[in-house]
């Protein structure tokens, strides 16, 4: 009797244990879906955030173009200007990326990915 007792705990806790890690299993499963919804949702609505600063420094070059054009009274100038002025940004961005942009970027993301909801 005291055997079958026994066996019956085993089985009990057998079972229980199955229980445990099928619903471990789940909820690591569920929390991974949650984080890449929350990262797909933070890069789509980035993602269009980029697209409309894009378009108008875009927009906003051409308009500065043809503007500078005018009062100068070349295309080449105006233009040849705005496209000096691009090159000064993008030789100042290449210096000091290392020391300024990439840390706070890297730590931005690494924010964003592991931020509460609360």
């Amino acid at each position: 009797m005291e055997e079958n007792q026994e066996k019956s705990k085993e089985q009990d806790i057998i079972a229980l244990l199955k229980d445990y890690f099928s619903i471990r299993i789940e909820l690591t499963r569920l929390a991974a879906i949650e984080r890449l919804s929350v990262v797909l949702a933070s890069l789509i609505t980035n993602g269009f955030v980029i697209v409309a600063i894009v378009l108008t420094f875009l927009f906003g070059s051409v308009t500065l173009g043809f503007y500078l054009a005018e009062k100068l009274g070349s295309y080449v100038s105006g233009f040849g200007i705005v496209t000096l002025i691009y090159m000064l940004l993008g030789m100042l961005m290449f210096f000091l990326k290392d020391r300024y942009l990439e840390k706070n970027l890297i730590n931005f993301i690494i924010k964003r990915i592991f931020r509460d909801k609360n």
